[in-house]
């Protein structure tokens, strides 16, 4: 079995973090009282932040100040300790594991080095590492390349509707994990298995791994 896992709300919680940069980037270039909501972006993760900003019709120059405080603040950003547990767990039964993320590769790889949680994971794959990020099947199809997984036995573990329709066009098996918050309905339609806690999804993959 390998493992292939969302990075924010599965691995990570930046969602505070996201929010204060989303708010305050466009702030600074967009300036008026006209904001979406934050939800509305929320909506979309897993994809490319550009193309994020693209569909919710916001300038997609919003990037680069969205970016730059959100590095200002990778301090504040949760690593969800009983996920890491997890996975150095499964990491000594020989599971091997990647992430993948809507994230910018510099951003991802400075969260994982500033939390000392990189050598966790055999491949990292980012939304500038592909030409269509998720819902694309292309970065799930990426990750297992470099682990050296088939479909037929990856698991991609995710907390997004994106995450889940990558997944399942990639034709790997997926859980919907809910443990930093609720789930999207239209995931859960479209997961193998939706989970609630660290503990479930770990009770399914033992199942999936005999």
């Amino acid at each position: 079995m390998n493992l292939i896992f969302d990075f924010d709300g599965v691995v990570i919680d930046s969602e505070k973090v996201q929010e204060h940069a989303f708010y305050e980037s466009y702030k600074e270039v967009v300036g008026d009282n006209k904001c979406p909501d934050f939800a509305e972006y929320m909506k979309h993760t897993g994809d490319s932040l550009p193309n994020i900003f693209r569909k919710m019709g916001l300038p997609e120059e919003m990037a680069v100040p969205y970016r730059r405080i959100s590095r200002q603040s990778i301090d504040k950003v949760i690593v969800l300790e009983e996920v890491i547990a997890l996975i150095r767990r499964v990491r000594e039964k020989g599971v091997r594991c990647a992430i993948c993320t809507g994230k910018d590769r510099v951003r991802t790889i400075e969260i994982l080095e500033y939390y000392k949680i990189a050598e966790l994971f055999d491949a990292v794959v980012c939304s500038d590492d592909v030409d269509h990020p998720k819902p694309s099947p292309e970065p799930t199809l990426l990750a297992m390349e470099r682990i050296g997984a088939i479909r037929e036995n990856t698991v991609f573990i995710g907390d997004g509707y994106n995450d889940i329709l990558s997944a399942k066009a990639a034709g790997a098996y997926s859980v919907l994990t809910g443990w930093c918050g609720n789930y999207c309905p239209e995931a859960t339609d479209e997961a193998d298995y939706a989970v609630k806690s660290v503990k479930e999804l770990e009770e399914i993959l033992e199942k999936w791994g005999k």
